[in-house]
This record gives structure tokens, sequence and C-alpha cells, in this order.
């Protein structure tokens, strides 16, 4: 990807511009290559004597890169330097110290002696190895493992991780943000007895299977696990029918709001910012003209892209009542959050018919139904949510049955709808607990590579752009 090409390019130019300087002294490391979390020793020779000398780590800074708080580009990164410590030389211009890798991303870092400033005297390169743990290996029916992988990128071969159940891809984690560590949970299905979980490795988004035989990038976690076997016991109670993940409190995103048409000193906000259809929320005006009555209108997202029609906030008024303010130029006023898209759902306040200020609540998924929750294999299971968003990386979220991805969702008739998707699954499998999560995803991606479109985002809960969206999770019983 472009992004990490250029990352490559402008670390080995800031090396080589130092190199060029010239360096006095040396820096050996004990290993040249290791796992976040290894402790590692620094050996420093023919350095100035009695000298405090700094320690730096150059890495990089990842996120998403996304356009207009909707279009989602890719993995972008830039470089970072860290001033880990300050270690002083003895009288022979030597020392040795012992450092823990800290979490970061994989590949190569270069780590620097500096002086105070900042000229660098002598430095080595350090490759951190990709590498996952298992938090059990033993767990009833229904509840999840969590893979934890640490070391995860930005190199784009090493930045798309494919998580298989029992020979069968489940979806895709990634470690863009958080400095190469990603988690992922992966639910135990049955039947009861013995599985399997491994972690793959591909740019593509599918496992290259000679990934630990002949992949020039060698083996998927360096020397270290990348598969286990999980025993998947009996329930211990009886599983929740339909839940959520915990839901976070977020804000509006300024780029989804439209701008007033008259700048004015009004100010208009709402508690809580966030939530589901059906919550209670307090809108409140202040800095109005006093004893004037103001419109308030909630706004929904109109357009489609199958069709080529952009997508853009069209006014509600119909939703939410007129107000008068008081004396002071003031009013509160209760409402209940109405079904609508996901996303941010812009509010605005308008005198004659022109709007003086405008805030937003940020609409989260709700579960409306899933019924029946039992029955025979055959069984139609009504399946409705709300609140999905329009911005591709909450537009399609991706139901997986007993860790099989099936498809994905999306709000298709974005002006009928208005945020509801409905879709019907079959049941299937022997007689007892089936289990349906449904993921986010990124559904389009402008880069072309690594290819996330259109999977399962396992990594989700700490990896997904923009907003922390909330996983869905339900169960259903197969009888005889």
């Amino acid at each position: 990807m472009d992004g990490e090409r250029g990352l490559s390019n402008d670390l080995e130019e800031r090396f080589q511009q130092r190199r060029q300087g010239g360096h006095t002294g040396t820096l050996v490391l004990s290993d040249d290559e290791a796992y976040v979390g290894d402790t590692i020793t620094l050996e420093g020779r023919n350095l100035p004597a009695n000298e405090p000398l700094d320690l730096v780590w150059q890495s990089a800074t990842g996120h998403w890169g996304v356009l207009r708080g909707n279009e989602v580009i890719g993995p972008q990164f830039q470089p970072r330097t860290d001033r880990l410590r300050t270690i002083t030389t003895d009288e022979n211009g030597t020392f040795t110290e012992e450092w823990e890798i800290p979490e970061d991303y994989g590949g190569e870092h270069v780590i620097e002696l500096q002086t105070a400033d900042e000229e660098t005297v002598t430095e080595a390169r350090l490759s951190i190895v990709p590498w996952f743990e298992i938090d059990r290996t033993r767990a009833p029916l229904g509840e999840a493992f969590t893979i934890t992988g640490y070391g995860l990128g930005p190199n784009m071969t090493t930045n798309n991780y494919q998580i298989a159940w029992d020979n069968g891809t489940v979806g895709v984690m990634t470690g863009t943000m958080n400095r190469g560590t990603a988690r992922a949970k992966i639910r135990a299905v049955g039947p009861v007895g013995t599985h399997v979980i491994q972690v793959w490795r591909n740019l593509d988004g599918v496992p290259f299977l000679q990934n630990n035989t002949q992949s020039p990038f060698g083996p998927v976690a360096g020397g270290r696990q990348s598969s286990w076997r999980v025993e998947v016991t009996e329930v211990e109670s009886e599983p929740e029918v339909a839940w959520m993940d915990p839901l976070t409190d977020e804000r509006p995103l300024d780029a989804h709001l439209p701008d007033p048409d008259e700048q004015t000193e009004a100010e208009l906000s709402i508690t809580p910012t966030s939530g589901q259809a059906g919550t209670s929320a307090f809108i409140r005006g202040r800095q109005f003209p006093p004893e004037t009555t103001v419109d308030l209108v909630w706004y929904t997202h109109l357009g489609n892209r199958v069709a080529g029609d952009p997508i853009t906030p069209e006014p509600r008024p119909e939703v939410l009542p007129t107000v008068t303010t008081d004396e002071n130029g003031e009013f509160q006023l209760e409402i209940t959050i109405p079904d609508g898209m996901g996303a941010t759902r812009p509010i605005s306040a308008e005198i004659d018919g022109r709007s003086v200020a405008v805030t937003g609540f940020m609409m989260q998924p709700k579960i409306l139904n899933f019924s029946p929750a039992e029955g025979p294999v055959g069984t139609e299971i009504d399946v409705e949510l709300n609140g999905v968003g329009w911005p591709m990386y909450e537009n399609a979220y991706f139901f997986v049955y007993d860790n099989k991805p099936l498809g994905y969702i999306c709000g298709v008739d974005m002006e009928k709808a208005e945020g509801r998707v409905h879709t019907v699954l079959q049941a299937t499998g022997e007689p007892g607990y089936h289990f349906i999560d449904v993921y986010p995803s990124f559904f389009k991606i402008q880069e072309d590579q690594p290819d996330f479109e259109q999977k399962p985002h396992l990594s989700y809960l700490d990896n997904h752009p923009v907003r922390p969206l909330p996983a869905l999770h339900f169960t259903f019983e197969v009888t005889e």
C-alpha cells in the first residue's frame, strides 16, 4: 500500500541522513528478532565516557484513512519516534541495559542512541515478530475464546490475519490501530468435544495454506504457536437468546452535521449524545431570541450508492415538536429518540424557516426482533435490527452461523427502511444450541490491498474505523 511504502521510504531516508553525519560508538543487541513482551540486552561500547544518551525507538503510528467520515481509504501509517529512557555511560564509555519489547508493530525498527541535542551517536536494528495467544482452551457452549495478536502490521502481508474454526474461516483481524495489537473473540460452538482454532495470514483476506511450510515471509508466528486444540463443554446455564456488546458513550461526528443557514450565538445541545431508538433525551437551547418560536428538525440520510445517488442529510420536520423560548432565550425539552438509521442524526433549530443552530445524536444499533428462539431444522428465523448506519464502515453487518460466515445485511432502501434491516435465516445443525454472531465489516475500501472487504471483522473491538461498533449475538435451539 502506498502509505506503507511511504513510511518505509521516509524512515530509511531519515536513517541515511543520520549515517551521513557520521556515527561513533557501537550498539549491540542480544537478539536481532524478538516478540512483544520479550526482554533483550543492549550493550553500548566505544561511546563518550560518563555521558547521558537518550535511547530512541523508531516506529509508526497507524490509523484508518476515512474521507468525510464515510469512505474508508485503507490503513495509513506515519513515522513515530519514542524517547524511551536516558542511559549514562561509565568511565570506559560502555553500558549494559535490559529492555522489554513494548507493544508495537511488527517488522524492522531502529534503536538509536542520541545526545541531548538529538544527534545520533549510533544505532541498531531489531525486528518484531508477530505472535498470538489464546486466553483459555476450554469453554462451555456459547462462551468465547479470545485470540490476541501482537506485532501485527504495518506491512501489507502482516496486517491481515484470518482465524479458522475447524478448517473454516470465521473472519479477519488486523492491528492497524493500537500499535499492532488486536483481539478477536471466537464463539465456542458445537458439537461438544475437541475443536481447532488456527490463525492464518494472507493480504488477500483468505488463508494461504503454505504459511508455515513454504512462505517467503516465514511461519505465521515465527516459532510460536498459531493453532490450538480447544475443548467445548456442555452449557453451564441456559444461554441468552439475543444480546449485544456493551454500548459506549459517543458523540456525533461534525463531518455529518449540516451547517446552519445563519451564524448566530444560539446553542443547541442534547443529553445523552448517543444511544438507541427509544432512548429518553433532553434537548436544550441557549442564547436564542427571547419568547420566540423555534422549530426543531430531525434529520435522516437519503441516497443510494448502487444507483449513484449521493447520500445527504434530509430533514424530517414532522418528527420533533415546536418550542417557545423563555424570557432568557432558553428552552428544554424531553424527547424519545425515534427509529432511524445509525450514525450521526443531525438536529437543527429553525426560526422562520432558517436554521440557526445544529447539534446531533449518535444513533446506535438495536435488536428489534429475533424469533422464534427454537424449532426443528428448516425453521425460519426472523431477524430485525434498527440503527444500522449509512457510512461504509457501519453499513454492512456480517452474519456468522456457528462460526461459518453466511452473508451480510445493509440499509438497502434508506428512505423506506429508516435504519430498519430485516432478514430471514434457516435453522440448521444437529439438535441443541446454535449461535449466530453479527460482526461489523468494512463493506467497501478504496485501496485494493490488503483485502478486508465484505468479511466479518473479528478485531472490531479495538481496530475498527471511526466508531467502536458493537457486535450482536443470538442463540437458537434446534429441536428434534
